[in-house]
């Protein structure tokens, strides 16, 4: 009988491979305060519950289109992707660099 435990954080590439995301995106929730981060001397961890909470909030993929990647193809993705990617880009409101 043997009871794995569940970890409270993770690296941020780990966490990035968790929602299956780049770590350049992981860093912009962070920055939007999207995402719960922390430090731990040098180290930065992603908080698991923040993690789980956000992908809970997504909005379910109820149409059966093909999923389509690239702006080009934004009108096949639908809310969806748009939320994601407005998601993305709050967290530029106060950077200067363009999505």
């Amino acid at each position: 009988m043997s009871t794995a435990l569940e970890p409270l954080a993770l690296s941020p590439r780990e966490a990035a491979a968790f929602l299956s995301i780049s770590k350049r995106s992981l860093s912009r929730l962070i920055r939007a305060g999207k995402i719960e981060a922390r430090k731990a001397g040098p180290r930065t961890l992603v908080d698991v519950a923040s993690l789980k909470a956000y992908y809970e909030s997504r909005p379910k993929k109820t149409d059966h289109l093909p999923i389509v990647f690239g702006r080009a193809h934004m009108r096949y993705c639908g809310r969806a992707a748009k939320s994601v990617i407005d998601d993305l880009k709050g967290g530029l409101a106060n950077d200067d660099r363009q999505f």
